[in-house]
């Protein structure tokens, strides 16, 4: 097995580790276990295949991980982390553990953005999780959760600009990773 499928599965498997060990929440095992999955699964048909041009990829990915710390600013103000507990039944999160996960989060998709800029292809699906799971996933999660209880939910309104901008995204990495046949 080559380094390019082997460092993200290893990657997986530790992710998913953690998620079962560490988190004190359903939400991020039934959100982030599938999350983490299915982007393996986009990494082996996208970044795995040619690794994309950061000029192309990172302006968007850096303007949504700028939105991403205005979201949690949001979700923060706006009482998610006993919103969400309080739908599953569940007790409100604890605020330190909550932050600690989020700082943590961005941190390293902070690194994921030096990953496209440096075009690291074993590391890829950080950047790709990113996109999927913390921009777009997030985005059609808080806007469902909205349109499920009727009323604006936390984290809707900068949800909602995740859902003009990450598709715009994930084209691009579409277009930018797939590979032309050759006759």
């Amino acid at each position: 097995m080559n380094r390019y499928i082997l460092i993200p599965l290893v990657i997986v498997i530790i992710l998913i580790s953690i998620f079962i060990v560490v988190s004190s929440t359903l939400t991020a095992v039934i959100v982030f276990i599938p999350g983490i999955i299915l982007t393996y699964l986009v990494y082996l048909n996208t970044f795995y295949k040619k690794t994309p041009t950061p000029e192309r990829i990172l302006p968007l990915y850096l303007l949504l991980l700028g939105i991403q710390f205005l979201h949690f600013t949001e979700e923060y103000l706006t009482d998610f982390i006993i919103e969400v507990p309080q739908l599953l039944g569940q007790e409100a999160y604890p605020l330190d553990y909550w932050l600690v996960f989020n700082m943590v989060a961005y941190f390293i998709f902070i690194i994921g953005g030096i990953i496209l800029f440096k075009q690291i292809k074993e590391l890829m699906i950080i950047p790709l999780f990113f996109i999927l799971v913390g921009v777009l996933l997030n985005s059609i999660g808080h806007i469902l959760i909205s349109i499920y209880v009727g009323e604006y939910f936390s984290g809707l309104y900068t949800a909602l600009i995740y859902i003009i901008i990450g598709p715009i995204l994930m084209k691009r990495v579409l277009d930018e990773t797939k590979t032309i046949i050759q006759a």
